[in-house]
C-alpha cells in the first residue's frame, strides 16, 4: 500500500455538488459574500518559492493559454512545450496534452505516450434543459494532462486531474493545470525531496492564484491530483476528491486495487479537526438526499457549503482551515503493477475503486489504454443517467499502463499490463 509522506447527491438544477446553492448563487452574480474574510494574502516569497518575476512565475505566465489559445499553439509551434530547465540553457522537446473531449483525436506525433499506453478523456456534464426531458451541455470544469518527459529527464512524468467548482472553477481548474506543472518542472528538489517539491507547488500555485486579477476564487476552487513518475516510484500528491487508483496482478489472475490518495471530506476526523480549530463548522451528510459533508463559515451555514476540505482557491475559507497543502503518498512499483488511473469525481460518484480496475483491466489488455479510459467515462455517464436522469457532472479520467517508459515514449503496447 502506498506510504504516507509527513505529517451526492446534487440538488437538482445547476449548483455545483461541491458548493452550498447561495454560494453557488453569490458567485454567479459576481458578489462576494458581506463577511468580512481576511484572506491570506501571502507572497511567492512566504510561500517558499521565488519572488514575482522569477523563472518559475515568467515561465508559468509564458505558458499560460486559453483553452482554445492552447490548441491553436500546439499546431502552430512544433517547439511548443521545451522544457523550462536544462543544462547551458538547452531546453529539450517535451510533449504536454491537455485531455482532450471525448470523441477529439490528437495527432500521434503531438501525445506524450502512445494511445496504447496511456489515454485520457474529458467529458463535459449535462443539466436539465429548459422542456421537460431536455437536457442542456454544462461547461465543462474539469482539466487534465499528461506531461512527458518531463524536468529534462526521460524517467520523469507527469500525470493530473483537476475538477473545478463555483462559477469561476472552470478558470481555476485551467489555471491550477498550467501552474503546477510549471512549478514543479522547475522545482531544483523535484527528483532528491519529490513530496516537498508536490506541496510547495500546491501552496506556491494558490498563492499565485490570489494575485490572478482576472479570476475571482473566493467562492470558486479546485481540487488537484498530481501524479509525478519518476523513475520506478510514484509520488502522489492530492487536495480534495479526485483520485488515483493503482492495479495490480494477483496471484489468481485477477487484479487487485489500492487506493493512492484519500478523499478529503470535511466530516474526516483529522480535517474536521483542522477545521474546528480554525473556528469552522461542518455539516454532517444529508441523509434523506444523501448530500456530502460541507464546510461553513458558522453554524447558521451562512456560506460557503463547501463539500471537500482541501482545495486550491475558495480562498473564503483558507481562514477556517480549507487548505491548498496536498497528502502526498509514495509508492515503489512492484512486479505486477500493471496500470493506474486518476479521475474526477464524475467517475468515482457511482463507481467504487474496484468496479473502475474491474472495467478498465481487460480492455487495457485487448486494446490498450485509451480504450480502456474511453470505456471508463461511458461506463460513469451509464451510471450516472441511472441515478440522476438529467444530471451529470463532468468526468475527466487518465489511465496509464505500467511500466509506460520505453521506446518512443512509452512500454509495451502488445506487452500485458505489469510486465
Amino acid at each position: 500500500s502506498p506510504r504516507p509522506v509527513g505529517t451526492q447527491r446534487p440538488p437538482a438544477g445547476p449548483p455545483s455538488p461541491h458548493l452550498g446553492a447561495r454560494a453557488e448563487a453569490l458567485s454567479a452574480q459576481g458578489r462576494r459574500p458581506e463577511t468580512h474574510h481576511q484572506a491570506d494574502t501571502m507572497s511567492a516569497q512566504d510561500a517558499g518559492g521565488a519572488g514575482k518575476g522569477s523563472v518559475t512565475e515568467q515561465s508559468f505566465r509564458m505558458r499560460r493559454l486559453s483553452v482554445a489559445d492552447q490548441e491553436q499553439a500546439e499546431d502552430a509551434d512544433p517547439a511548443r512545450d521545451k522544457s523550462p530547465s536544462g543544462q547551458g540553457g538547452k531546453r529539450r522537446i517535451r510533449r504536454m496534452s491537455m485531455s482532450p473531449e471525448m470523441g477529439v483525436v490528437r495527432k500521434k506525433a503531438d501525445l506524450p505516450f502512445p494511445l496504447e499506453v496511456v489515454g485520457t478523456y474529458s467529458c463535459h456534464g449535462v443539466e436539465p434543459g429548459m422542456r421537460y426531458g431536455e437536457t442542456s451541455a454544462k461547461i465543462n470544469q474539469d482539466r487534465g494532462a499528461v506531461c512527458y518527459p518531463f524536468a529534462d529527464r526521460d524517467d520523469v512524468a507527469m500525470f493530473s486531474v483537476f475538477d473545478g467548482h463555483g462559477v469561476c472553477g472552470d478558470k481555476v481548474s485551467h489555471f491550477a493545470m498550467n501552474t503546477v506543472q510549471a512549478i514543479l518542472e522547475d522545482h531544483p528538489d523535484l527528483i532528491s525531496k519529490p513530496a516537498h517539491a508536490l506541496k510547495h507547488a500546491f501552496v506556491q500555485c494558490d498563492s499565485l492564484l490570489k494575485q490572478e486579477a482576472t479570476i475571482d476564487a473566493e467562492l470558486s476552487g479546485t481540487t488537484a491530483v498530481v501524479t509525478v513518475l519518476i523513475g520506478a516510484t510514484l509520488w502522489v500528491g492530492n487536495a480534495g476528491d479526485s483520485r488515483a487508483v493503482l492495479a495490480s496482478r494477483s496471484p489468481s489472475g485477477g487484479y487487485t486495487a489500492t487506493a493512492l490518495t484519500e478523499d478529503q471530506k470535511p466530516d474526516t476526523p483529522a480535517e474536521m479537526a483542522r477545521i474546528k480549530k480554525k473556528k469552522g463548522f461542518v455539516s454532517p451528510p444529508e441523509e434523506e438526499w444523501g448530500g456530502p459533508a460541507r464546510v461553513w463559515l458558522d453554524a447558521n451555514m451562512t456560506l460557503p457549503g463547501l463539500a471537500m476540505a482541501r482545495s486550491i482557491g475558495d480562498h473564503l475559507v483558507t481562514q477556517i482551515g480549507v487548505i491548498a497543502e496536498p497528502e502526498v503518498t509514495e509508492h515503489a512499483l512492484r512486479p505486477g503493477d500493471a496500470f493506474f488511473i486518476m479521475a474526477s469525481d464524475g467517475v468515482w460518484e457511482f463507481i467504487s475503486n474496484e468496479e473502475a480496475v474491474g472495467i478498465v483491466a481487460p480492455i487495457l489488455e485487448r486494446a490498450g489504454a485509451t480504450e480502456a479510459c474511453t470505456k471508463l467515462i461511458e461506463k460513469a455517464a451509464a451510471k450516472w443517467r441511472e441515478e440522476e436522469g438529467d444530471y451529470r457532472d463532468d468526468i475527466t479520467a487518465i489511465v496509464c499502463r505500467l511500466p509506460c517508459f520505453g521506446q518512443d515514449g512509452g512500454a509495451g503496447a502488445g506487452q500485458a499490463p505489469g510486465q
